[in-house]
């Protein structure tokens, strides 16, 4: 059975602000109908199995990005 949260609720779940969630809606790095629902014109529902792979993603790709980082300024 999915498990479906708030967006208080998921911010206190992954230690991210409420206001860090609704940024990612609006610059759409989530995406609508897979990371999040929307039933009314106000309320998010966030899939949590979506989110999980979500985090991985964006925890790998955050790493890649800081060794890029760290490999450009050794080659300086």
């Amino acid at each position: 059975m999915e498990e479906y949260l708030t967006t208080y609720e998921l911010s206190k779940r992954i230690k991210m602000a409420p206001g860090t969630i609704r940024n990612l809606v609006w610059k759409n790095r989530l995406i609508k109908d897979v990371h999040y629902l929307k039933p009314t014109s106000r309320k998010l529902l966030f899939v949590w199995s979506e989110m999980q792979a979500w985090l991985c993603e964006y925890s790998k790709d955050a790493h890649d990005s800081a060794d890029t980082h760290t490999k450009s300024l050794i080659n300086i």
